[in-house]
């Protein structure tokens, strides 16, 4: 079976919301509340809960660092471990500093298909519609709000000492808690009105878990 465009534009719209994993948590897809701060082999398994979705576990990992036009840029990849979108695996290249901070590559698999890299026209067209990135060097809670206090957080992962911060949005209040001793961005817990994320695993020395050489996308009317 081929990959047409729809098929690859509903790929990249369901992993742009799992890693949201809820707007009702106040969170910008493709990323979660916090600092960027990408150390290659790193990386975090959370639980994702709300009202309306079943639970669905999910990991963020740094797997791979490239320079792209001088900048320093690092393959970042979600997974779908369960729950909506099963299987699927997304690596975006992140650039977070210099004119043009943002995804720079970025590269989907199916389960049991081959990889295929996203055309630049259609990732431009996309990511107009999206939230920015937290540049790397934000200040401290960048995004999550007001600092309520610092205190120990028992997780799945284990206990961790974190940042507690309090947003307030349209959506109710979300707490986040948050830690040095996860990456790339440092959450441990969130929870609000509808929603709960917390930590179930960190992970360390982590390599792609993409299968095969990407295939390049090619529809009318796009680049590469």
């Amino acid at each position: 079976m081929r990959y047409t465009k729809n098929m690859f534009l509903a790929l990249a719209m369901c992993l742009w919301f799992a890693g949201a994993a809820s707007a009702q948590m106040g969170m910008r897809p493709p990323q979660i509340p916090g600092e960027f701060k990408p150390v290659v082999g790193s990386g975090a398994q959370y639980e994702i809960t709300t009202k309306k979705e079943p639970k669905m576990d999910m990991a963020y990992a740094i797997v791979g660092k490239e320079s792209v036009d001088g900048a320093e840029g690092y393959w970042m990849e979600i997974r779908m471990l369960s729950g909506k979108g099963e299987g699927m695996i997304m690596k975006q290249l992140m650039v977070m500093t210099g004119d043009a901070p943002g995804p720079k590559r970025m590269i989907m698999q199916m389960p049991g298909r081959p990889p295929m890299e996203m055309p630049m026209g259609m990732m431009g067209g996309m990511m107009k519609n999206m939230p920015k990135q937290t540049a790397t060097g934000a200040g401290p809670g960048h995004g999550m709000g007001e600092k309520v206090g610092m205190e120990p957080v028992v997780v799945p992962a284990g206990t961790f000492l974190c940042d507690h911060y309090r947003s307030q949005s349209d959506h109710g209040t979300a707490d986040i808690w948050v830690s040095t001793k996860v990456a790339p961005y440092g959450l441990v817990k969130m929870t609000s009105e509808d929603a709960n994320m917390v930590l179930e695993k960190v992970l360390t020395n982590e390599t792609s878990q993409i299968k095969g050489e990407p295939q390049k996308m090619n529809f009318p009317g796009m680049d590469r």
